[in-house]
């Protein structure tokens, strides 16, 4: 076997310890000297496999030290920290849509190695959770002081921007509680009230500008689909208001 092979079969020999997790960020890779005792090749060929882990990403040198998996405390494996790799994903959302995020899309904007992103996400499943628990934060919180009707308009408005900024967040069920605000001492009036906003903003957002499979201006509208989108926020201050007007008219809390 040539040397060229030997450095391909050794890298992949720690590239599968790194992928099992026996070898973890930050821990010390076998020495080019002991790969090449335990392996019985030479120094040239050791150091070969290590500098092909290192192009992709999965090692780094400490100079004048030991190569390390890369990733470790206080080190982001070529700067791809977890909150790094969210934010590129998220992006590749915004632009294309969800079915666009993989871990090979990712590494290509990051441009780094598919393998490197391992180190802070399992999977492209763990990858998407992510994405949209940072996404969510774009919900801004409501005044504590706002009460009633200015409260629920306030709520549903902060999930309508988030919703606008990431279209693809409507795939997700947030759940009326957490993405309106409610506060589970307020009456059970109130959070029936929160579920029926949160439904009016995410459903009327999925069907005007989500990404999901059956999203898209309603094909009933034949021929008009393309103004309501044109005009999605001005649908949903129709909805709004007419939501919160006939709330208002059933309960005297929420004038």
């Amino acid at each position: 076997m040539g040397a060229r092979t030997w450095s391909g079969e050794i890298a992949e020999w720690i590239r599968r310890r790194i992928g099992e997790g026996e070898l973890k960020p930050g821990d010390r890779v076998p020495s080019t000297r002991t790969i090449a005792a335990e392996w019985r090749v030479a120094h040239a060929t050791a150091t070969k496999a290590l500098a092909i882990l290192r192009t992709e990403g999965l090692v780094e040198a400490i100079p004048g030290a030991y190569t390390m998996v890369a990733g470790g405390p206080g080190r982001s494996g070529r700067g791809n920290s977890r909150e790094r790799i969210v934010l590129a994903a998220i992006e590749i959302a915004d632009e294309a849509g969800l079915d666009a995020v993989s871990m090979r899309a990712v590494a290509a904007r990051l441009d780094v190695a598919t393998m490197s992103l391992y180190h802070h996400v399992k999977g492209r499943s763990e990858l998407i959770t992510l994405m949209a628990e940072t996404a969510s934060t774009a919900i801004a919180p409501v005044d504590a002081a706002l009460r009633g009707r200015s409260r629920l308009e306030s709520a549903a408005r902060s999930l309508w921007t988030a919703y606008r900024r990431h279209p693809w967040l409507t795939r997700f069920d947030l759940g009326a509680s957490r993405a309106l605000s409610w506060q589970e001492e307020g009456p059970v009036s109130s959070f029936h009230h929160h579920v029926l906003l949160y439904a009016l903003v995410r459903g009327l957002a999925a069907d005007l500008f989500g990404d999901g499979p059956t999203s898209g201006a309603p094909g009933c509208f034949e021929g008009a689909g393309e103004g309501l989108v044109d005009d999605a926020d001005g649908l949903f201050d129709l909805g709004l208001r007419a939501l919160l007007d006939g709330l208002s008219d059933g309960d005297p809390q929420e004038r």
